[in-house]
């Protein structure tokens, strides 16, 4: 969110059936938005794109492969993929008032931030293993220390544009509450998560060891305000 890849480069010249080792090397052509480190901005896809990139030529493997054996697999993930398989097709949800038939189909551009389908379930085991530090079902994915590192601020006072706003900072592909007043929000201090144009959202509460999803049809409005003052009322201790 501080790098500067943000409007001027996002979705340029992405072919129908690209995939990440054309595109990325592309975007050299074009200039970043701002100066990396001297403010923060929305990023959309664009980023994402890169660390995935960046993570295929480290491993070695496509990234796709790479996100099922050391995050799907280990996490019980079963229904999560970037290609929905045929007989799982009539579980899809439609998004409402979205004509999404050209949004599906076999997939070789396998994106660091968009174009999975999930469960609530499913990605309520990845939230919780962030929410115990790394690991779930006995299987350790992050230490600790990398989760802290990536759930903290590392905004600071950056000049804030979209995607953010008084009380709220930004750690590693998370946004973070850094005051729950400023922010109006109902989480603790220190909590962290992302959410999706769509509706979909999801956080983690460290300070009352809490894992929240809620995943909607729709952009979502007042729901999830209502969703998180019924997950705060559940608390009882």
């Amino acid at each position: 969110m501080s790098g500067g890849l943000g409007a001027a480069v996002s979705g340029r010249g992405k072919e129908a059936r690209g995939t990440l080792a054309r595109y990325i090397p592309t975007l050299v052509e074009v200039p970043l938005d701002f100066q990396p480190g001297s403010r923060r901005a929305y990023s959309g896809t664009t980023g994402f794109d890169v660390v995935a990139r960046i993570i295929e030529i480290v491993s070695g493997v496509p990234f796709n492969e790479f996100v099922q054996t050391r995050i799907f697999d280990p996490l019980e993930m079963n229904d999560t993929h970037y290609d929905l398989p045929p007989s799982k097709a009539s579980r899809r949800v439609a998004i409402r008032g979205r004509d999404m038939s050209g949004w599906f189909g076999e997939t070789t551009y396998f994106s660091g931030s968009v174009g999975l389908s999930s469960t609530a379930k499913d990605y309520l085991h990845f939230q919780q293993m962030l929410t115990n530090g790394g690991e779930l079902f006995g299987r350790r994915l992050l230490s600790p220390r990398t989760v802290t590192m990536m759930t903290s601020n590392h905004v600071g006072g950056l000049p804030v544009g979209r995607k953010g706003g008084p009380g709220r900072g930004a750690g590693y592909a998370v946004g973070v509450i850094v005051d729950p007043v400023v922010a109006n929000s109902r989480r603790s201090a220190g909590a962290f998560g992302s959410g999706g144009a769509f509706g979909t959202i999801s956080w983690s509460d460290p300070a009352e060891e809490i894992a929240a999803v809620i995943m909607l049809q729709q952009p979502y409005g007042a729901a999830i305000y209502d969703f998180e003052n019924a997950v705060r009322q559940a608390i009882i201790d």
